[in-house]
């Protein structure tokens, strides 16, 4: 494209981009293109069809072209306007972004067009359920059945019919040679081209299943052709695949699992992913579409120790998505697995880097390599430079690594800068354009002194809010990016002042104030979706929660701490267009597709444990910025710094650099370890690894693999030489200096000692029937059995004592209290026993968080913290450890135990007290209260329901709407119905 055009467009977008934001200050650069629409028309028209003619381009062009074209059609009216559409859509076609030619075409009216072949055109870029042109039918039918003959046919014909209608007229042969150059480029690209042997028989239920969804597939993007043109589905090699955020993974999987899993039909395949979340939205998606294809897909995060329902069947299990530390509980519970596994796709690799989680992800796939033969490992991430180490050492090669910078659309980025001070100071919004002829590339008054002007309700005076910090200045760009579609703005801490839970006061703060700039409200899709989200938040979390406060604002405070099913309902809300603004932290970035155009970064610098804050790697800004702009909701995404001190932590990403390599948190913890051992002039043993809690993940990571190869035959010294040769095998042994390596080698070496010790007492069995960890083995027997008489009596999860049992036990564990006094941190609580005892006795109750927050004397966002790291996460671990153990234990001394502490470790996970309530929850009710509703119906407890399954009969009840809408909910109740009566179970 022409230096020339280029700026044009960008300088174009520019002068929409001040309209959008309503900035009152024109840009003299800019005021040549007053007047001038119809000749930027043309000329883009022009260019179109010279790289039509060309039949190549840089793909960045054909995306600039289409930008273009789609500014442009703002200016123009009726069959102008759908023309321009239709040429902007063709561009981003033929550049390779089918996404956003779906989007614009869908914006076009086709009445104005009268030839057939337009309206095929339409037909072809909007990809409707049911196509009316017969043409646009033929094609779907064919990439359906596989008979591409008919493709062919066509591109044929329109080869003849472009030639023809140059003699008719310009705009019959326009329309011909469009439509000519999109069936050239489906040829190319249609699912049926790119699949090897795309016409067999057996890539039809797949193509069926892209071909039938909600947002119909007809082709791939490039991004997929690139891995898929590299042997990802013809090679038996093990494969890294470095693809940005959008580029289409999920999708790419899907297409390898399928393809592996028709040519194995006696093996399985996992999917890793690292978060719960991302596992929950994939049991709905990937997972749904591969069991409807008869690929029956099973969905494994509760914990470390299996449940019934995630253990049952597992021979008709095709595929298990799984969290690494979910899938390690699982194998080691069902060692046998293990050797039907021939596929394993490691999503979102570059947690390898990630603290306990990224240890014990090495650890487990070092675990899955080592047998011969080994699983095909197909690493992905969208932001590890140095893939191709990782790649080598999970046993590809350099022909096995694929590297694609497609992005489905384009990101801009932007940084906030101030000038002059006080009440006068105006801020520039400085973008970082490759093209245009605005200096230094800003906008001046972005934000001026008069958005920040109010009039005081006491005494109806003008005044100016202050507009000083970074946090006010975060907001206020937020809201003005509402008019260009949906924003975020992220800060890297949850709660406090500089935490997401500032960012809600602050937005409340200036609603409140009637700041004259756009309001969240003003931007709402369906109010009574809303409502019922409000309706919902405030019956669990009360009234004045931030979160309920800020949603009926209009806006959605999104973290870590928020429950799960809280936030599926808040992304939703996102997700369909009911809100515009979200408040939230990388929660938000783990796996979950939203629609976002704008994304301010408020802070990109965490502290922890009250630390000096420290700046985000590069590569996981990268990740976070990735969601601004997706596929099918925008052409490109702006990326607003707050901080202009934060810039020079930003500007790397902005470039494109590729940020920091990934080594592995495993020989990060090694050296971490090798520091504290020297400063604390200690020798490393056994003791020293059991007592220390940073060290447990390497500790159960290291065990839980030493398991798998100890044998009877193998004294202590011979089996210490297995786990060394194993240490040898871990990327971390191949990243270490020689000391460094030594001291993996010695942990090794200390573990597989005391596992032989365990195997001596004979409590090894026992960790490992049970897949708990051997370090609680002792702790269980020894302390936590005698303490509690009724292990095989106990008839309520409800009894206190058997609560407290467990809490007094776990305040004793390594690192549990020292968690424990974070999360209570600047609270008044000083009996953390008592405290979590009766905060447990509420949860297990059914009580809402508001109330629940009351009975433990704490504020909800306390409470939400406790809740998520204290309750779900460590001691909702050791709990199910410690039960793991004392059953066994049981079966072993002829005892019997209890099904109320056999399934507590359920119960405390979901927070109810009724097996009905629990059977519903762990087989696919997503909201809490509903299961203890439904669980504690008399109809659950009838006589004539013994054959029935709470399943069943909760969809039975629900049939009454007039008893249990009002009873649950708008939100809660329509969602149920979904969950039992819209589906079965789900795996």
């Amino acid at each position: 494209m022409r230096d020339t055009l280029a700026r044009w467009i960008a300088d174009a977008e520019t002068h929409y981009a001040i309209e959008d934001f309503r900035l009152g200050a024109p840009l003299s650069q800019l005021d040549y293109l007053e007047d001038r629409t119809t000749d930027l028309y043309f000329s883009l028209v022009g260019e179109l069809f010279d790289m039509v003619r060309a039949g190549a381009g840089d793909p960045l062009d054909w995306a600039s072209l289409g930008r273009g074209l789609d500014s442009v059609s703002r200016e123009l009216e009726n069959g102008a306007r759908a023309d321009a559409l239709f040429f902007a859509a063709v561009a981003f076609y033929l550049g390779g972004y089918p996404a956003s030619a779906v989007m614009i075409m869908r914006r076009s009216d086709p009445r104005y067009w009268e030839s057939e072949v337009q309206r095929a055109a339409h037909e072809l870029l909007t990809r409707p359920a049911n196509p009316a042109v017969a043409s646009t039918r033929a094609l779907v039918d064919s990439v359906r059945s596989g008979d591409i003959m008919v493709v062919d046919a066509a591109v044929t014909a329109a080869q003849t019919d472009a030639a023809q209608a140059l003699e008719v007229g310009p705009e019959e042969w326009v329309a011909n040679r469009l439509y000519l150059a999109l069936l050239q480029r489906f040829h190319e690209t249609n699912l049926r081209a790119v699949l090897p042997d795309g016409t067999a028989g057996r890539w039809d239920p797949l193509v069926g299943s892209f071909l039938d969804r909600r947002q119909p597939v007809w082709d791939f993007f490039p991004s997929q052709i690139e891995a898929i043109d590299a042997g990802l589905l013809t090679s038996g090699q093990s494969y890294s695949l470095q693809m940005p955020t959008g580029a289409g993974k999920t999708a790419l999987t899907e297409t390898l699992i399928f393809d592996h899993l028709t040519r194995s039909p006696e093996s399985k395949a996992v999917l890793l992913v690292p978060y719960r979340a991302l596992a929950r939205e994939l049991r709905g998606s990937l997972g749904l579409h591969l069991s409807a294809m008869g690929l029956r897909t099973r969905t494994v995060y509760g914990g470390t120790v299996p449940g019934i329902e995630e253990s049952e069947d597992l021979d008709e299990v095709r595929v298990i998505i799984a969290t690494p530390e979910a899938l390690t509980g699982l194998v080691g519970a069902h060692p046998e697995l293990q050797t039907t596994i021939s596929l394993v796709v490691c999503d979102e690799g570059h947690l390898l880097d990630s603290g306990a989680r990224g240890v014990g992800l090495e650890l487990l796939l070092a675990r899955l390599k080592a047998p011969t033969p080994s699983p095909r490992i197909v690493f992905v991430s969208a932001i590890v430079p140095n893939v191709e180490e990782i790649n080598t050492w999970l046993g590809g090669s350099d022909a096995t690594v694929v590297r694609s910078d497609y992005r489905p659309s384009t990101a801009e980025f932007a940084v906030l800068r101030p000038i002059g001070t006080g009440g006068q100071t105006r801020i520039g919004l400085e973008l970082h354009e490759p093209s245009t002829s605005v200096p230094s590339y800003t906008l001046p008054d972005f934000l001026r002194p008069q958005d920040f002007h109010f009039t005081n309700p006491s005494t109806g005076r003008r005044n100016t809010y202050s507009y000083s910090s970074t946090k006010t200045q975060a907001v206020a760009a937020a809201r003005k990016g509402l008019t260009l579609g949906s924003v975020a703005i992220f800060a890297a801490e949850k709660g406090g002042n500089r935490g997401a839970v500032g960012l809600a006061n602050e937005l409340l703060k200036q609603l409140k104030a009637g700041l004259d700039l756009p309001s969240p409200l003003d931007h709402i899709g369906d109010d009574a979706m809303v409502e019922s989200a409000v309706a919902y938040l405030s019956a669990e979390f009360g009234n004045d929660w931030v979160g309920t406060r800020s949603l009926r604002a209009g806006a959605i405070v999104h973290h870590g701490d928020v429950p799960q099913e809280t936030r599926e309902v808040l992304e939703e809300l996102v997700a369909d267009r009911h809100i515009r603004m979200v408040m939230c932290t990388s929660t938000l970035a783990e796996g979950v597709n939203l629609p976002l155009r704008t994304m301010v970064l408020y802070s990109v610098k965490r502290s922890a444990d009250r630390a000096a804050p420290v700046p985000m790697l590069a590569r996981d800004i990268k990740n976070l910025v990735g969601r601004a702009g997706r596929a099918g909701s925008s052409t490109r995404g702006l990326v607003i710094c707050a901080n202009p001190d934060d810039w020079d932590v930003v500007s790397p990403v902005a470039e494109g650099q590729p940020g920091e390599p990934v080594d592995g948190a495993l020989i990060d913890l090694i050296r971490q370890l090798e520091g504290a051992l020297a400063r604390a002039q200690r020798q490393l043993t056994n003791e020293v690894l059991e007592a220390n809690s940073p060290l447990f993940s390497l500790v159960d990571g290291v065990d839980a693999a030493l398991i798998e190869l100890i044998r009877d035959e193998l004294g202590a010294d011979e089996f210490a030489r297995v786990a060394e040769r194993f240490a040898a095998e871990t990327f971390a042994a191949a990243k270490a200096t020689e000391q460094e390596r030594v001291l993996l080698l010695s942990v090794f070496e200390l573990r597989a000692r005391r596992l032989v010790e365990m195997r001596e007492t004979g409590r090894l069995a026992l960790a490992r029937t049970t897949s708990a960890r051997p370090r609680l083995v002792d702790r269980v027997l020894d302390v936590l059995i005698p303490r509690y008489p009724a292990w095989g009596t106990a008839e309520s999860p409800l009894d206190p004592e058997l609560i407290g049992v467990f809490v007094t036990w776990a305040l004793e564990q390594p690192g549990f209290q020292r968690e424990a006094e974070i999360a209570y941190r600047s609270t008044e609580v000083a009996d953390f026993g008592g405290s979590l005892t009766r905060l447990l006795l509420a949860w297990l109750e059914g009580q809402t968080f508001e109330e629940i927050a009351v009975r433990a004397g704490v504020s909800v966002d306390v409470l939400l913290r406790i809740h998520a790291k204290v309750i779900l996460y460590d001691f909702v671990t050791l709990v199910e450890q410690a039960v793991a153990l004392i059953q066994e234990h049981a079966t072993e001394t002829g005892e019997s135990l209890s099904p109320v502490v056999s399934a507590f470790p359920d119960y405390l996970r979901f927070g109810a007290s009724t097996p009905p309530a629990r059977d519903l929850m762990a087989r696919g009710v997503r909201h809490r209260a509903a299961a203890i509703a439904l669980g504690s119906d008399p109809a659950m407890l009838a006589p004539t329901s013994i054959f029935a399954t709470p399943w069943s009969i909760a969809r039975d009840l629900l049939t009454d709407e007039a008893t249990w809408l009002p009873r649950l909910g708008a939100l809660v109740y329509r969602r149920t119905v979904a969950d039992v009566v819209a589906r079965r179970p789900v795996s």
